[in-house]
Order: structure tokens, then C-alpha cells, then sequence
């Protein structure tokens, strides 16, 4: 498989993951948009069908990269600007601080919170690390 080919399945993969994450809220949903994917020589990916709300959020990334891309030519290099290196001792110290929270701090507000099931669930997966994708 060429990079080409590699890259355009990435991005119809990435297609099928922002469709699914909103397909989830709304199952019920009619696609509004049919989006081919293929290598610059024409050979077929595949294709993907867009909700409504997909393909508004599949525009505004598009649009931001564009811009970012006309407004900093010398900047931008597509897919491949480094991301700044983080000191990782400074990663150590946040992971430290976090380690040394006591859950049972958040308790207090757990409780006092106006919709107490959905403060539950997020303390849960706070302390837990685990998600039912429900709140």
C-alpha cells in the first residue's frame, strides 16, 4: 500500500469516526452528504455518508486548516509540523499532583450538583477511567 493510498484511508476512517460519534446521539439521523475518497490517480478508497452535523464539522476543520494554511504558507506543512516536545519533568509532576488528589475530595460537589447522576458518572470515570459513554 502506498502512502497515498494509506493517508486517504486514514482520512475516510477519520470520516467514519466523527459520522459514528454523531451517530450515536442521534441514530435515527438521514445522511446528507456522500463523500468519495480517492487517491490522486483516481483509484477508489472508499466513501462515506455524512450526517448533516458531520459535514457542517468536517467544513469548519477543513476551513481552519485552509486558513491557517494561507495565513502562515511558511508555517504550515500538511501533516507533518512538529508538535512542541513537553519537558517531560513537567509531565511527571503534573501526573505526581494528580496521584496525590483524593477523589473523595470531589465528593461535596458530586453531591451538590443539580443533576446528581450525571455528576456521579463523570466522578466515576474520573476515579475509575472507565466510561459507558453515558452521562
Amino acid at each position: 500500500m502506498s502512502d497515498d493510498h494509506a493517508r486517504a484511508q486514514d482520512f475516510l476512517d477519520e470520516l467514519y469516526r466523527l459520522n459514528g460519534a454523531d451517530t450515536l446521539g442521534n441514530p435515527g439521523q438521514t445522511p446528507a452528504t456522500r463523500i468519495q475518497v480517492r487517491t490522486a490517480d483516481g483509484q477508489l478508497i472508499g466513501e462515506a455518508l455524512l450526517s448533516a452535523r458531520s459535514t457542517e464539522e468536517t467544513t469548519l476543520a477543513i476551513s481552519a486548516v485552509a486558513e491557517y494554511a494561507l495565513t502562515m504558507p511558511a508555517d504550515y506543512q500538511a501533516g507533518r509540523t512538529p508538535a512542541p516536545e513537553v519537558d517531560p519533568l513537567l509531565i511527571a509532576d503534573l501526573e505526581d499532583y494528580f496521584a496525590a488528589v483524593d477523589p473523595q475530595s470531589y465528593l461535596p460537589d458530586v453531591f451538590a450538583c443539580d443533576d446528581p447522576e450525571v455528576a456521579a458518572a463523570a466522578y466515576e470515570q474520573m476515579v475509575t477511567g472507565e466510561w459507558d459513554g453515558e452521562l
